[in-house]
């Protein structure tokens, strides 16, 4: 499965060292694939358990969804991250 998240946030995803590509795995076992930060595509594939595919998809949109209100609020606060 192949969906289109914001090269932008493709960090938010990975996270920390690779934790968030760790933690998805862990918890679904569906492995994400990045592009490298090289190339432009914003395609992030999502391979594994057809079953499994839903809730890794879940956790991705989560991921950027989290860093996304995150942002937002320090910015309505005039905090820098």
């Amino acid at each position: 499965m192949s969906v289109e998240v914001k090269k932008s946030q493709h960090r938010y995803v990975i996270g920390p060292k690779g934790s968030g590509l760790t933690e998805i795995l862990a918890s679904t076992g569906v492995s994400v694939e990045i592009p490298p930060s090289d190339n432009v595509s914003e395609t992030i594939t999502l391979r594994g358990d057809p079953d499994k595919l839903g809730p890794a998809l879940t956790l991705v949109y989560a991921k950027v969804t989290i860093a996304n209100t995150s942002t937002t609020l320090c910015m309505e606060k005039n905090v820098n991250l």
